[in-house]
């Protein structure tokens, strides 16, 4: 529901999980803002670097499908980076914060290109892989719904189950009654991430599944990256499997092993 709760570290730890277990998977991110500092995949192109730990979970090579939108800006206080779509660079748009592509202050085209390429690279990898995690950017309600592509526009269109990740450190009230109904529909509960105090981790479950009538599906602890982490594949590996470890002593696995499986033709059936 915010940036900054752990979305990433609880994907790279289910994908991990099923990558022990040999099941075929692959992240999904609609829209990634990347910058300069960031340890992990500073010898990639731009365009690769959103997913690279993701990928790395799975034990797949990040291709522009895996994350069709990125941003790259020079440095994290900079509101303006170049825009990549489909691993091309295709000029420069402002960010309204961490992961927050606004689509509504985009130019018609490339709104449309941007669109296009995340329900091409979503149609293309639901067809490739019997499982697929799509990640959100940033927060619900960060952005209007109309230009939330990663939050609002996608969810809807593929109909997938959804899980709100809440951080134990930083949860705020989960509100999610400014979704549509087909959104509050996909809705499974929430994942407390980061917890490291179980009284405080009972007080804030307990709030947050009054204020959002969620149930709460697992409490993950704390899974830093490992000490002196460089980006390095020996350490970006280290990372996954140390957060792998996290999520299957939560029992979220045994949860999601539950789920039916669905198709690939979800995108046009939504439509």
């Amino acid at each position: 529901m915010s940036a900054g709760v752990g979305k990433t570290a609880v994907s790279i730890g289910i994908l991990r999980s099923l990558f022990r277990r040999g099941v075929p998977c692959a992240p999904f991110k609609a829209v990634a803002v990347v910058t300069p500092d960031e340890y992990a995949g500073r010898s990639l192109p731009p365009w690769r670097r959103g997913v690279v730990q993701s990928c790395a979970a799975a034990g797949t090579v990040p291709r522009w499908w895996h994350n069709p939108v990125v941003v790259n800006l020079p440095d994290a206080r900079t509101p303006v980076g170049d825009l990549y779509v489909r691993g091309r660079r295709l000029g420069r748009v402002p960010v309204t914060g961490a992961d927050r592509l606004d689509l509504g202050a985009l130019p018609d085209r490339l709104r449309r290109r941007c669109q296009d390429a995340v329900e091409e690279g979503y149609q293309r990898l639901a067809g490739e892989v019997p499982w697929l995690l799509v990640e959100g950017a940033a927060g619900v309600g960060d952005l209007p719904p109309a230009s939330d592509l990663a939050n609002r526009i996608l969810p809807e269109l593929a109909g997938l189950p959804v899980i709100v990740v809440a951080s134990a450190r930083q949860a705020g009230p989960v509100d999610v009654s400014g979704l549509t109904d087909r959104l509050r529909a996909l809705l499974l509960g929430f994942v407390l991430n980061r917890v490291s105090d179980l009284p405080g981790a009972d007080e804030t479950a307990q709030r947050l599944t009054l204020a959002s009538d969620l149930p709460v599906l697992a409490r993950i602890t704390d899974a830093p990256p490992p000490i002196g982490y460089d980006g390095s594949p020996e350490k970006i590996d280290a990372m996954c499997e140390y957060r792998a470890s996290r999520v299957d002593e939560s029992g979220l696995m045994r949860l999601l092993d539950a789920l039916p499986a669905a198709g690939p033709g979800l995108v046009e059936a939504a439509r």
